[in-house]
C-alpha cells in the first residue's frame, strides 16, 4: 500500500525566536484559532501572534507576524513544522530525493538523497526559496515554495529526521528568517507560501514557475536574453584597454549578427569601491563605451556595488558608512583583491553615493550592468537601522541601481540571493564560476538543470560563460593564468584535475545553450582557431526555449540527464553523461527508433532514424534536432 505524501503529514507546531524587552524568548505551544470557512489560521501567545492567511483560491498562504506587546520585538525566526503521521507504512527517507535550491549561486543546486550526503551537498543544509520532495518509485512529489512579493525575510525548508541516522520518518518545516526590530502594536507580512502535490516534480516546478510569473512585473519577462562577450574568464583582473579593443574588433568580424554586448569585468577600476578607470584604461570609460558602440555593440560593465577596499580614501573619510559585525567592529571580508568593507545602505548618504555611481556609469554610455558580490552582506550583523534585514537591504540596493540606470538598461544580479532581486533584475546568475576544467563544468551543469524552470519565469538566467578554449580549439599556450596543479577528488570543483578537452567543452556549450538564457562568451577571441569559432557559432545561431530535464528526479538523472528544448519548428533532444564511466542510455519515448528528417546537433549531418540505445562516453553529451513532422 502506498500512502500519499500529502496525506502523510499533519501540521504540528509553530515556534519562533526573538527578543522582547531585553528578554530572549523561544515560543512553542500557543492558542490555536482557525476560521473554517476561509482557512485562516492563527497562533497566539501572550504578546504576539502568527497568522497564516489563505488566498481566495486557497493556494497561497501568507504568513503575518503580529506584535501586540507594548514593547518592540527583535524577531529572529519563525518555524512552521509538519510532522509525519504514525501510520503504516511509515515514511522511509531512503525512498525520497530532494531538490536542493541554494540561496545564491555560490553553492550548488541539484537533486540529492534525502537521508545522506553526496559528492556536492549535505541534506542538513536547508533548501532556500523552494524545494521538492520526490518519491523514487512509484512517482509522487510535494513542492514547498515562496512566492512574490518577496518580503524582508528569507524562506528555507529544513528537513528534520526522526532519528540521528536519518533513515526512516522525516518531518517537513518552513523557516522564516527575518532578524529585525518590529515596533509595538504592529504587524508585518513575512512571506507568501505555496504547497503543491502531484505525480512528478517537473510538473510541480512548471506550476510553481507559472505562479511566480503571474506575480512579478511583466516588463521583466519581455526583455530578450543577453548575448555578448565578457573579459573575465580569460583576462581576469589583468584586462587592459587593448584587450577590450582587440576582442571587440574580432567580435565584429565573427559575431556581429549574433551578440549584442561587450562587457568589461573586474580589472578596469582604480580600486574596489572606486568605479572609475584605472591606469590600464588611460582613455577612460566614456571613450571605451564609444569604441564599443562604434563597432556596433552595446557596452557593459561589472561592479561590486557594496564592496570598498579599506585602503581607499572613501573608507578612511567615511568610517560610519559601513556595516559592522556582531561585536560592533567593521565587518571586513578578505578576498584576493584585499580587505573589503561593505556599504550600509540604510544610511541616506550611502544611498545617494550609490545612485551617483550608477548614474555616472549610465551617463558614460553603459547599458548592461553586472552587479557582483552583494551576497557578502549576509555575514554582517549591525546596521545604522535595525528595522530591516539583509534581505530588505539587498532589495533596496537593487531598486536604487535600477532607478539610476533606467528600465531600458539590462541588469544582471550575480550572487544576490534570488528572493532579494526577483522582480527587479533582468537576469540571475544560476551557477558557480566556470573555468576550463571538467570539475567546474560537471558541478555547473547540475545547477543549470536544477534551475531550468527559472528561465522566462524570473526574467532570464545566466549560466556564466560559454567557453571553448582547449588544446583543440586554440594554439594559445596561455589558456589561463598560471594555476597550481592538483588532482581531482570527490566533491572538488575549483581548479581540480586537468583542463577540459574538446568533448568536455562541447558538453559545457550545449548545457549553456539549453538553458535558453543568456549566452556570454568568455575566451580571448583572437586566439581561437576555426574549430573553436565554429563551435561558438553553432550555439549562437538558433536560440531555443528553456530546456526541460525530463529525468531530473529519476534514479539516473544525476549521471545521465536527458533534456528536451523547443526550437523553431523542431525539438532538440540532448543526453549527457556526467559520470566517469561508459554508460548505456536508452532514448526516451517517443524518440527511440523515431524516423524522420533529423540532424546531429554539432555536425548537422542528417539522420533518418534515431537509435533506441546508445553508449555514452564519460564527460560527453549527444544532441539531435528532431523533426516534428
Amino acid at each position: 500500500m502506498v500512502v500519499q505524501l500529502l496525506d502523510q503529514f499533519q501540521f504540528n507546531r509553530v515556534s519562533l525566536r526573538g527578543i522582547c524587552s531585553d528578554r530572549t524568548f523561544v515560543c512553542g505551544d500557543a492558542i490555536f484559532e482557525e476560521e473554517v470557512e476561509s482557512g485562516h489560521q492563527t497562533w497566539r501567545w501572550d504578546v504576539l501572534a502568527v497568522s497564516m492567511i489563505c488566498s481566495q483560491d486557497q493556494v497561497v498562504r501568507s504568513v503575518t507576524f503580529h506584535n501586540i506587546s507594548v514593547h518592540d520585538i527583535h524577531l529572529r525566526y519563525i518555524s512552521l513544522e509538519w510532522k509525519s503521521k504514525d501510520v503504516s507504512p511509515y515514511l522511509d527517507a531512503r525512498s525520497y530525493v530532494q531538490l536542493h535550491h541554494s540561496q545564491c549561486f555560490e553553492k550548488l543546486a541539484g537533486v540529492r538523497p534525502l537521508h545522506r550526503p553526496n559528492d556536492w551537498s549535505d541534506p542538513t543544509e536547508a533548501s532556500s526559496m523552494v524545494t521538492v520532495i520526490s518519491r523514487r518509485l512509484p512517482g509522487e512529489a510535494l513542492l514547498l515554495g515562496a512566492l512574490p512579493p518577496y518580503e524582508d525575510c528569507f524562506v528555507s525548508f529544513p528537513i528534520m529526521h526522526e532519528s540521528a541516522h536519518r533513515d526512516g520518518n522525516f518531518q517537513l518545516s518552513v523557516q522564516l528568517t527575518s532578524p529585525r526590530r518590529i515596533i509595538s502594536n504592529s504587524e508585518v507580512v513575512l512571506a507568501h507560501l505555496i504547497m503543491l502535490h502531484g505525480k512528478d516534480g517537473i510538473t510541480l516546478l512548471e506550476q510553481y514557475a507559472d505562479h511566480i510569473r503571474n506575480r512579478i512585473p511583466q516588463s521583466l519577462l519581455g526583455k530578450r536574453r543577453m548575448t555578448g562577450w565578457n573579459s573575465w574568464d580569460y583576462y581576469a583582473g589583468a584586462v587592459s584597454q587593448r584587450d577590450i579593443a582587440q576582442n571587440t574588433c574580432k567580435a565584429q568580424e565573427q559575431f556581429a549578427d549574433f551578440i549584442r554586448y561587450i562587457v568589461i569585468d573586474e580589472g578596469y577600476q582604480s580600486q574596489w569601491g572606486i568605479w572609475e578607470a584605472g591606469w590600464k584604461f588611460p582613455d577612460g570609460l566614456q571613450a571605451l563605451c564609444e569604441t564599443i558602440r562604434d563597432a556596433g555593440f552595446e557596452p557593459g560593465i561589472w561592479t561590486a556595488p557594496l564592496m570598498v577596499n579599506v585602503s581607499t580614501p572613501l573608507y578612511r573619510e567615511h568610517p560610519n558608512w559601513f556595516v559592522d559585525d556582531n561585536t560592533g567592529n567593521p565587518y571586513l571580508v578578505s578576498i584576493g583583491y584585499g580587505s573589503m568593507a561593505q556599504l550600509d545602505i540604510t544610511q541616506h548618504e550611502v544611498r545617494e553615493h550609490i545612485c551617483t555611481i550608477f548614474t555616472q556609469l549610465r551617463q558614460a554610455g553603459f547599458t548592461y550592468f553586472k552587479c557582483d558580490f552583494t551576497q557578502m552582506l549576509l555575514g554582517a550583523s549591525r546596521f545604522f537601522r535595525d528595522d530591516i534585514t539583509t534581505a530588505g537591504m539587498l532589495r533596496e540596493l537593487f531598486s536604487l541601481i535600477r532607478g539610476s540606470i533606467g528600465e531600458e538598461a539590462y541588469l544582471l544580479a550575480c550572487g544576490a540571493p534570488y528572493e532579494t532581486v526577483i522582480g527587479i533584475a533582468d537576469s540571475h546568475r544560476t551557477t558557480g564560476d566556470i573555468h576550463h576544467y571538467w570539475s567546474h563544468i560537471r558541478q555547473n551543469i547540475r545547477s543549470i538543470l536544477a534551475r531550468w524552470w527559472m528561465q522566462g519565469t524570473v526574467g532570464n538566467t545566466d549560466p556564466d560563460f560559454a567557453i571553448v578554449r582547449c588544446d583543440r580549439t586554440t594554439d594559445d599556450v596561455h589558456r589561463s593564468r598560471r594555476l597550481p596543479k592538483k588532482p581531482w577528488k570527490s566533491g572538488a570543483n575549483w581548479y581540480a584535475g586537468r583542463e577540459m578537452n574538446l568533448d568536455e567543452a562541447k558538453t559545457l556549450l550545449l548545457a549553456c545553450y539549453l538553458t535558453g538564457g543568456d549566452m556570454v562568451l568568455g575566451d580571448a577571441l583572437n586566439y581561437l582557431n576555426d574549430t573553436g569559432m565554429a563551435l561558438l557559432c553553432t550555439v549562437l545561431q538558433e536560440p531555443v526555449k528553456r530546456g526541460v530535464p525530463i529525468n531530473l528526479f529519476d534514479y539516473d538523472g544525476d549521471d545521465l540527464p536527458i533534456v528536451i528544448a523547443q526550437g523553431d519548428g523542431r525539438k532538440l533532444l540532448a543526453i549527457f553523461n556526467l559520470s566517469d564511466d561508459y554508460l548505456p542510455r536508452k532514448l526516451p519515448r517517443p524518440f527511440a527508433g523515431l524516423k524522420g528528417a533529423h540532424e546531429e546537433f554539432w555536425s548537422r549531418q542528417p539522420i533518418s532514424i534515431l537509435e533506441e540505445e546508445i553508449i555514452m562516453e564519460p564527460h560527453t553529451a549527444k544532441a539531435w534536432w528532431i523533426s516534428e513532422a
